[in-house]
C-alpha cells in the first residue's frame, strides 16, 4: 500500500517502529531519515507527529513538533503545546483533515498547516465521555459565538459545577 501513498501520516514512535525497526542509535531518527525509509517503499512524503521537543527549564510546558519531510529534508512544521491528556482518534482526525484538503486541491504544505491547526483546535475542544481517553471534537467550529461549553473566560476548566475540582486539571481546555 505504501507505493500508492502520497503522504504517510504517523506518530514519531510508530513510524520509527514501522519504518526503521532495527534503529539502534541513541538519538531518535529525524523526520528526514523516516522519509528516506518511507521513500524506499515508494512513499514521497511523511508527516511525523508528536516529536517531543526539549523543555527549556523545570516546570515549563512541553512542546511537540510535527514535521512534513521528504527524502531531501524537512519541508514544513508546526509546534504545539502538549496536552496533558490521552486522546483516541487524534491521528484519524489529522489524516482525514489532510486528505480532504488535498482532495479539494490545496497545496501540500498549506494543507499540512491547516490540518494541524484543525487537529489542535479539535483536541483543545475535546471531551471525555467517561473515564477513558479524550475524543477530539471535530465540530468545535459549529458552536455559535457565546455558546461555548467551557464557561467564562479564565474559569478553571478542571472544576465542576460548583467550582469543585473534577479531577482533570488539564493545562489546556479539554471538556
Amino acid at each position: 500500500i505504501l507505493p500508492q501513498t502520497e503522504v504517510l501520516v504517523g506518530n514519531h514512535k510508530t513510524l520509527t517502529d514501522f519504518l526503521l525497526p532495527d534503529w539502534d542509535n541513541e538519538r531518535p531518527p529525524s523526520a528526514r531519515e523516516l522519509a528516506v525509509a518511507a521513500g524506499e517503499h515508494g512513499t514521497r512524503f511523511v508527516l511525523v507527529t508528536g516529536v517531543m521537543l526539549p523543555s527549556k527549564g523545570k516546570g515549563t510546558e512541553q512542546w511537540v513538533d510535527n514535521v512534513l519531510a521528504s527524502a531531501q529534508g524537512a519541508l514544513t512544521g508546526e509546534k504545539f503545546e502538549r496536552f496533558e491528556a490521552s486522546f483516541v482518534g487524534a491521528g484519524d482526525t489529522l489524516s482525514a483533515a489532510l486528505a480532504s484538503l488535498l482532495a479539494a486541491g490545496s497545496e501540500l504544505q498549506a494543507a499540512v498547516g491547516e490540518a494541524l491547526a484543525f487537529l489542535d483546535n479539535s483536541l483543545d475542544a475535546g471531551f471525555r465521555p467517561g473515564m477513558g481517553n479524550v475524543i477530539p471534537d471535530r465540530f468545535f467550529w459549529a458552536l455559535p459565538p457565546g455558546e461555548e461549553e467551557d464557561g467564562e473566560p479564565g474559569e478553571d476548566p478542571g472544576s465542576g459545577p460548583q467550582g469543585e475540582p473534577d479531577g482533570s486539571n488539564l493545562p489546556r481546555q479539554v471538556h
